[in-house]
């Protein structure tokens, strides 16, 4: 297969599926014109690159030992395995250190297999004087479980959130209250390289709603929601197909990432968070 041909195949999926916010004609220019060179993981990586200077979450993938079937519809996501959700809890877990609870959130399984995890995390966390939502290395996942964590931060009633675009529709996102923290509870959330995604949109919308300071690095700023498509008989790829608009701001994270408040290593991040609250009444 030809790199053009390739292109092709991208920029063809990419008018089905990406809504227009100014950006999806800038990302077929982007990867226009004749190019001759045989496609390969080289070719692959490069393409990704550059797409990505307008949709930081485009993803290109080489199988070398090839044997796909290009799709002709968009599939979604496979559902998750259960047994190896419940292997890892989900990615969530309570911890303390003095009377400072702290969630971490490594990932968003989908609510259904998440929920008894969060829930018992929250429960051990009752009664915490302040919070600490480790989002490090949440790589994300599903929104809903994304909003039943903002829904326990952010208090007993539903708040709107974002609302997520798509060609044909707008998907209207609010927060999904779960009890175990008294009202204005002090809270932060640790974020770094490791936050991405949805991961990325649970800390945006965290400090867009004032919840507390956003403690450690720059997000890498991935805001698009994507498919997957198989391109070619050697290439994957993950699209986007909807972007995010913040309730508070009216924008989201894409390309610039989400900003801490207090920058620091995100391995120095909770540290920086404890003394914080150690500084509080």
């Amino acid at each position: 297969m030809r790199t053009d041909a390739l292109c092709a195949a991208i920029a063809g999926w990419l008018e089905r599926l990406m809504p227009e916010d100014g950006r999806r004609a800038a990302l077929i220019a982007e990867l226009s014109g004749e190019d001759a060179r045989p496609v390969d993981a080289a070719v692959c990586a490069e393409l990704q690159a550059r797409a990505r200077r307008h949709s930081r979450h485009l993803d290109l993938g080489w199988v070398p030992e090839g044997g796909l079937t290009p799709d002709t519809e968009s599939r979604g996501w496979p559902d998750p395995d259960p047994a190896e959700v419940a292997a890892r809890r989900a990615g969530i877990a309570a911890a303390y250190a003095g009377d400072v609870g702290i969630l971490t959130v490594a990932g968003l399984s989908p609510l259904p297999l998440a929920a008894p995890f969060l829930d018992a995390a929250l429960a051990e966390l009752q009664g915490a004087r302040a919070v600490v939502l480790d989002l490090r290395d949440n790589g994300g996942g599903d929104l809903d479980t994304a909003m039943a964590v903002l829904g326990w931060l952010l208090g007993p009633e539903p708040v709107h959130v974002s609302d997520v675009v798509y060609r044909d529709r707008t998907r209207r996102l609010h927060s999904v209250p779960r009890p175990g923290l008294a009202p204005g509870s002090p809270a932060a959330a640790l974020i770094g390289s490791g936050t991405y995604s949805s991961g990325e949109a649970l800390a945006y919308h965290f400090q867009a709603h004032g919840r507390g300071p956003l403690i450690g690095e720059r997000t890498p700023g991935a805001a698009d929601h994507i498919t997957p498509i198989v391109l070619a008989a050697h290439v994957r790829a993950n699209l986007p197909n909807a972007y995010v608009l913040d309730a508070v701001t009216g924008g989201n994270w894409e390309q610039t990432g989400v900003q801490p408040d207090v920058a620091c290593d995100a391995s120095d991040a909770l540290r920086r968070a404890l003394d914080l609250y150690a500084q509080s009444p």
